[in-house]
């Protein structure tokens, strides 16, 4: 019987570990970086803010809303291209666009502890944090630095983006060009989208400059579920919102 609790004990713990991690809140998700979530920090000046690692009230950044780190520079991007191509972009478009702020984070090259405001002043380096089953991670100002969190695995992409979805590209370009082999855009006041059901945001301020970026598929504040995606990728519902194949 004891044995019978403990093993029911641990499937509900784990179930809600996998539930808090799935949640369509930032607090207690994968892009919660404060003390007790699933990556956290040891710094008792931002160990009891969720937002911080991305937003800041005052002092942010203009091009995207509030935004609390510096853009990475591009510099060793090296971009998906292939035979069938039909739109490109540049590496520093790509560092300058929204999906460069995903980037910021998620190519490693600037450390989760490099923000530009904390409670009114510039935030040094030097916070240590901690992932169930790692070892602790310290981080210099320009990224590197122990046991980096960032350095495998899904959530570190890398500099080399050759086998990752283009971001950062006109959608009508390529849809011009192949108007066959993708979805028409919905223009909706400012909000412009592609696919039916559970569209998805391309960013832009018309039909014709609008891109597809990281955002576009990916929704930084709900992980509900999983992986960020805004929407369920069943029977290929993702990629068939933009491409008809």
């Amino acid at each position: 019987m004891k044995f019978s609790v403990l093993v029911l004990t641990s499937v509900l713990a784990m179930s809600s570990l996998a539930h808090a991690q799935n949640t369509n809140v930032v607090a207690g998700g994968p892009h919660d970086l404060s003390n007790g979530s699933a990556v956290r920090n040891s710094n008792a000046t931002v160990d009891g803010q969720t937002c911080v690692f991305c937003h800041t009230p005052h002092g942010g950044s203009n091009t995207i809303a509030l935004w609390n780190r510096r853009a990475p520079t591009g510099a060793a991007y090296q971009l998906y291209t292939s035979s069938t191509t039909d739109v490109t972009t540049t590496a520093a478009q790509l560092a300058n666009s929204g999906s460069g702020a995903c980037l910021s984070c998620h190519d490693g090259t600037i450390a989760m502890d490099v923000l530009s405001n904390v409670n009114g002043v510039a935030f040094g380096p030097g916070v240590s944090f901690t992932r169930q089953g790692t070892a602790k991670a310290t981080y210099a100002a320009a990224g590197g630095g122990a046991n980096n969190l960032m350095s495998s695995g899904l959530p570190f992409l890398g500099t080399d983006l050759r086998n990752d979805h283009p971001v950062a590209i006109i959608y009508e370009t390529a849809r011009a060009t192949k108007p066959t082999e993708f979805v028409t855009q919905v223009v909706a006041g400012t909000k412009i989208t592609t696919g039916g059901v559970s569209p998805l945001p391309l960013y832009g301020t018309s039909a014709a400059n609008a891109t597809v970026e990281c955002a576009s598929c990916h929704n930084a504040h709900n992980n509900s579920l999983g992986n960020f995606l805004r929407k369920a990728n069943t029977g290929s519902g993702m990629c068939l919102s933009c491409h008809i194949k």
